[in-house]
C-alpha cells in the first residue's frame, strides 16, 4: 500500500474514530447485559451453562455473519504470526476494509472539508453521499463478536491437565505479580506477557474442589481482587516509578488484562466471599463505624480549604454554550471532582468530552478548542484531545462515569 498524504491520514483517522466509538458503545452495553445475566445465576453451574450458551451463539453469529464481512473477521479468528495486541490487529484490518470496500466514500472525503460534517450523524452522512451502510454496521457488529468471543472462551477454556496443582498456579500468579510490580518500580529491566486471564480461571476452578476450599484459600482471593484493583488504579494514573513502562506493549497488555478481570470478574472474585465479609457488607452500618478517634480538627480544616479551593460549582450552569443543562454541568462538575488534575489529564478529559457528547450532555455542535478553552480555566492545560479509541483504561473511567 502506498504512503497515505496527510489529508489521507486524517480521514483514516476520522473514519477509524468513529468505527472505535461504536464498538465501544457496543461492548459496553453487551458487558452490562452480560452482568445482568450472571447476577441472576444461583450457583457456578448456571454461570458456565450461560457462558457456553453465549460462546456458542456467537460462534453462530461470525459463521453466518455477511461472507464479504467474514473475511476480515477470519483474519482476527486466525493466530497472528506476528503476536500483536487484538487491539492494533483490528485496527489493521480496520483501515483494510474501508480501503477496499468504502475507497470511493474515503476518496470523496478526502476532497471534502471534514469541519462541514465531524458534527453530523456519520451514519446519516454515508446514506447522504450514496453509500450503504449496512456492511459498515455488520463488520463493526462482527468485531465486536469477535472479541466477545474471545472473552467468553477464556472463562471455559480450563486446561484439563492432571499436573495442574493449587499450589503451583498460585506460585505461577504471585511470580506473575511480583515481576509486574518489579517492572512497574524499576528494578526489573525487561517485562514479558503473562496470561493472567487463564491463570485466574485456573485458580478459580482449583479453589472450588472440595479439598482446596478453604476459609484461608477463599480469603486469598478476595486479597487478589483488592491487588488487581490496586494494579488497575495505578496503572490508569500512571502511578509507578518506571516512566518508561507505558513504552512497553507487553506491560500495558497486562495491566489492560488486570483492569478488564477487575471489573468484568467481579461475581467470579465475590462467590469465594468469606462468611465474615458477607457479614461486614450486609450489617447495618452505624455512624460510629465513620467517627474515628484519629480523625483531627486539622484534617477537618484541610477538607473544608479543599472545598473552597473548587473552582467549580453545580448551583448553575456557567457554560450554557457547552453544556446542555444544569444537570450537564452537575455531571462535568463531579468528574472534575473525580479526575481533577494529574498526568492523566490528556486520556481522562478526552473520555469525558465524548462520552458526554454521546450522551447529549454536551451540544453536538461544541469544537474540542471550546472544551479545551473551557479546561484552561480549570488549570487543565491541553492543546488537543484523543479518540477515545486511543485512551486505553476506559472501562476504569467508565466505571466512574456511571457511578456519579
Amino acid at each position: 500500500m502506498a504512503e497515505l498524504s496527510d489529508k489521507e491520514k486524517e480521514v483514516l483517522d476520522f473514519l477509524l474514530d468513529f468505527i472505535h466509538i461504536e464498538i465501544f458503545s457496543i461492548e459496553q452495553q453487551e458487558r452490562d447485559l452480560g452482568r445482568l445475566d450472571y447476577s441472576l445465576c444461583s450457583d457456578d453451574n448456571e454461570k458456565q451453562t450461560i457462558t457456553i450458551a453465549k460462546v456458542e451463539k456467537l460462534k453462530k453469529r461470525i459463521r453466518n455473519c455477511n461472507p464479504v464481512v467474514a473475511t476480515y473477521l477470519n483474519c482476527l479468528i486466525t493466530p497472528d504470526p506476528l503476536k500483536k495486541d487484538f487491539e492494533e490487529l483490528v485496527d489493521i484490518i480496520t483501515t483494510n476494509f474501508l480501503l477496499t470496500e468504502y475507497y470511493e466514500l474515503f476518496e470523496e472525503l478526502v476532497k471534502s472539508d471534514l469541519k462541514d460534517i465531524e458534527n453530523y450523524n456519520f451514519k446519516s452522512i454515508i446514506k447522504s453521499l450514496g453509500y450503504k451502510y449496512k456492511p459498515l454496521k455488520e463488520f463493526i457488529q462482527g468485531v465486536c463478536d469477535v472479541n466477545n468471543f474471545f472473552t467468553y472462551q477464556s472463562f471455559l477454556d480450563i486446561p484439563q491437565n492432571t499436573e495442574l496443582h493449587y499450589d503451583k498456579v498460585m506460585q505461577k500468579l504471585n511470580d506473575a505479580f511480583f515481576k509486574l510490580e518489579a517492572f512497574m518500580n524499576g528494578v526489573l529491566s525487561d517485562y514479558n506477557k503473562f496470561d493472567f486471564n487463564t491463570s485466574f480461571t485456573e485458580l478459580f476452578y482449583l479453589t472450588r474442589k472440595s479439598e482446596n476450599y478453604t476459609y484461608e484459600n477463599c480469603k486469598r482471593i478476595g486479597q487478589y481482587w483488592e491487588l488487581t484493583e490496586q494494579i488497575r488504579v495505578d496503572y490508569d494514573k500512571s502511578n509507578f516509578k518506571n516512566e518508561g513502562a507505558n513504552n512497553n506493549k507487553a506491560f500495558c497488555h497486562d495491566c489492560n488484562e488486570i483492569t478488564s478481570i477487575a471489573w468484568d470478574r467481579i461475581e467470579e472474585f465475590n462467590s469465594f466471599q468469606t462468611p465474615d465479609e458477607v457479614e461486614e457488607q450486609t450489617r447495618k452500618k452505624s455512624i460510629s463505624d465513620l467517627i474515628k478517634p484519629t480523625t483531627t480538627i486539622q484534617e477537618v480544616i484541610e477538607v473544608k480549604i479543599q472545598e473552597q479551593e473548587s473552582n467549580l460549582t453545580s448551583e448553575t450552569n456557567p457554560y450554557p454554550r457547552i453544556f446542555t443543562s444544569n444537570k450537564a454541568f452537575d455531571k462535568f462538575n463531579n468528574l472534575y471532582d473525580q479526575f481533577k488534575k494529574s498526568n492523566q489529564d490528556l486520556a481522562n478529559y478526552s473520555f469525558v468530552y465524548h462520552r458526554m457528547k454521546k450522551d447529549n450532555l454536551i451540544f453536538k455542535d461544541v469544537k474540542q478548542l471550546e472544551f479545551i478553552d473551557l479546561l484552561s480555566s480549570l488549570e487543565i492545560n491541553l492543546d488537543r484531545l484523543k479518540p477515545i479509541s486511543q485512551l486505553g483504561n476506559n472501562d476504569f473511567r467508565e466505571g466512574i462515569y456511571n457511578r456519579i
